[in-house]
């Protein structure tokens, strides 16, 4: 079992654990309130075995760092439904071992207060791990940096022992086998091995039984407290169990959004916050980064402060036998265990190094294009499957994003770069809040089709916006990439955008809308968002043209136009027409007339992101109506695109 370092005692191990819900809801109401000093933290997770470990095995540091903390609070696995009952009594043998421990350290004084709770806190917690039971041994390893004499650890690993073979033992050891032994067996207190230990300690039964009692009422009321009575908890359903996971996960990943806006650009300061993630929420303390270097190859970079030997390996980008290069060339996370066959030398020693028995090769979106290679070791082993995982990645790379290019200054109304930059941040939670309580309605609604479309509108919707708020802060001189194309239905995008509208724009303004669409119109090779934004800011200015109510029609066509098939799309009403002098200048982007919130700019986007899609945007306006015509060529630059296959508009 010892041939490979690191081989039992993986911290990492301990995300997987099962921790109170009730104690999880405390702390991040705590949190939340902005109540949470180290010390009133520290007093609410020390009634949970798994978090309050996790926590005492962190920098001490963390708590200054109120998002991560949330974020690890709000990823922490919980018990919930059938399993919930089976938690609940394992949980109340933890605490009454504890109390009774500490009780029985303080009145002894042979043990400290809390240390003696810790280690009765901590006597099963291998009862916690969800992912099968392993040897009290194993979770004993990992309370061994917490007392530098490793009599924490021991009292854990022997504390089923029998009380015969810990007679010499240290006291702490002796201490929590006898409140294990009082606890779990039944008229303990009167039987001879327990009370020669207590004689040992100069105790009577009755003080012993009175320490009992007392321990026992402090878990029935912190069951209480926490929501993990007596009573066979009963399931809320899968349903309710799935939505609360999923709200969880959207809730920890806004915590991690908010953590990592911590970040001030610099590589070194994204890639601390992004190794202060790995321990908090992943239990990962072992990691490095491999970027290409001036020559090509894969280098160890000191962005992630590991053994400086690592600094003397170059692995080829071609290689094709280390995870590392081949996380690279296939864009996608390799693993590597010790001892494989076969297996590449260079990771083998790379694992030595960072004295872990296997690997996770990720690749990583760096600055300026490149990609590097994240490794860390010694994870749990579906962690590359993990949603944070992935966004705690994505999260990262934004936050290096290419380097801020210095502002103009500011010119008559111009916003200050920075300004704008806190605003999007800003708008990114309450974005993240709506996306949330859409999850949580569909669920609570069913499998309505009807309600679930259009609450599946209203996500994409969202999603939407996010991304163009996103988009503000980009630098305009950096080149974007291209963006990948897809086989979009114009059609469907049409009947989608009138269902949507019709509740929040069209009926409230006493709009009729009519839709003639041309089924021969062929899925077009478009980004969905551009064609969605131009035919709602088609729609609502006809709208508000007309003022009193009327009717709007969208038409789609196939026409051939110089030789060319194209798809028309015409947005049509019935308002008072403009007037020349505004039609000669439609498009530019001018001050509005239509005063309140309108910056005149809605007509001059629609046209650019027309032309974007290789389009073109005209207009023709009479007394009796405006008309919109967006025509759009079947292909893109004259040849079909790669593409992803996608019907529906949304």
């Amino acid at each position: 079992m010892g041939e490979l370092p690191n081989n039992l005692l993986k911290k990492s191990e301990l995300t997987a654990c099962l921790c109170a819900p009730g104690v999880v809801a405390e702390a991040l109401e705590r949190l939340t309130r902005g109540e949470a000093t180290p010390a009133e933290l520290a007093a609410c997770v020390r009634f949970d075995p798994v978090l309050s470990l996790r926590l005492r095995l962190l920098p001490a540091d963390i708590s200054a760092q109120p998002d991560l903390l949330r974020a690890l609070l709000l990823a922490a696995p919980v018990a919930s439904g059938a399993a919930q009952a089976i938690y609940a009594i394992r949980w109340r043998q933890s605490i009454a071992v504890a109390h009774l421990a500490q009780a029985l350290g303080v009145r002894s004084g042979t043990a400290d207060a809390e240390t003696a709770w810790s280690a009765g806190l901590a006597h099963n917690l291998t009862d916690y791990l969800d992912t099968g039971i392993k040897p009290p041994s194993h979770v004993a390893g990992w309370l061994d940096t917490l007392d530098a004499d490793g009599w924490l650890a021991d009292a854990v690993r022997y504390h089923a022992e029998p009380l015969a073979r810990g007679r010499a033992a240290h006291p702490l050891v002796r201490i929590v086998q006898l409140a294990y032994q009082l606890v779990t067996r039944a008229d303990a207190v009167d039987s001879v091995d327990v009370r020669a230990v207590l004689a040992a300690l100069q105790m009577g039964a009755g003080e012993a039984a009175q320490l009992l009692a007392d321990s026992q009422a402090q878990a029935r009321q912190l069951a209480q407290r926490f929501g993990l009575v007596d009573a066979v908890a009963q399931s809320t359903g899968a349903g309710f169990d799935r939505l609360a996971r999923l709200y969880a996960a959207e809730a920890a990943h806004a915590a991690l959004h908010g953590h990592f806006r911590h970040s001030d650009g610099s590589s070194s300061r994204t890639f601390g916050l992004l190794q202060d993630s790995l321990r908090a929420l992943f239990g990962i303390e072992s990691a490095c980064l491999f970027a290409p270097a001036v020559d090509g190859t894969l280098r160890s970079t000191a962005l992630i402060p590991a053994h400086p030997a690592l600094r003397a390996l170059a692995i080829p980008p071609d290689d094709g036998h280390s995870a590392l290069s081949r996380a690279l060339a296939r864009n996608a996370p390799q693993q590597f265990e010790r001892g494989e066959a076969d297996a590449a030398l260079v990771d083998e020693q790379i694992a030595r190094l960072l004295g872990v028995s296997r690997l996770l090769c990720q690749p990583l979106a760096l600055r300026d294009g490149q990609m590097g290679v994240l490794v860390v070791g010694d994870m749990v082993s579906d962690l590359a499957m993990s949603p944070l995982w992935r966004f705690a990645l994505a999260e990262c790379s934004e936050a290096l994003g290419p380097a801020a290019i210095p502002s103009a200054p500011a010119r008559g109304d111009a916003i200050p770069r920075d300004r704008v930059r806190r605003a999007v941040h800003e708008v990114a939670n309450p974005l993240t809040i709506m996306r949330n309580y859409v999850n949580l309605l569909s669920e609570r609604l069913g499998t309505d089709s009807a309600v679930q479309r259009d609450l599946g509108i209203i996500g994409d919707e969202i999603e939407r916006v996010a991304r163009i708020v996103r988009g503000i802060t980009a630098a305009e001189e950096t080149a974007s990439p291209v963006a990948a194309l897809e086989l979009i239905s114009v059609n469907s995008i049409v009947s989608e955008l009138v269902r949507m509208a019709l509740g929040t724009l069209f009926a409230p303004n006493k709009v009729n809308v009519q839709i003639d669409l041309n089924p021969d119109v062929p899925p077009l090779p478009l980004q969905k968002d551009l064609l969605k934004q131009v035919l709602f800011n088609l729609a609502k200015n006809a709208v508000e043209a007309m003022h009193a109510g009327g009717h709007l029609k969208f038409v789609t066509r196939l026409v051939t136009e110089d030789g060319q098939r194209q798809v028309e799309i015409e947005v049509a009403d019935t308002g008072p027409g403009l007037p020349d002098a505004v039609v000669s200048h439609l498009f530019e982007p001018v001050v509005s007339e239509k005063g309140g919130d309108h910056a005149g700019l809605g007509l001059s986007i629609s046209r650019s992101l027309v032309e974007r899609m290789n389009g073109q945007l005209s207009c023709t306006s009479t007394p009796q109506g405006t008309h919109f015509l967006i025509r759009l060529p079947t292909l893109q630059n004259g040849q079909a695109p790669l593409m992803t296959t996608r019907y529906g508009s949304m």
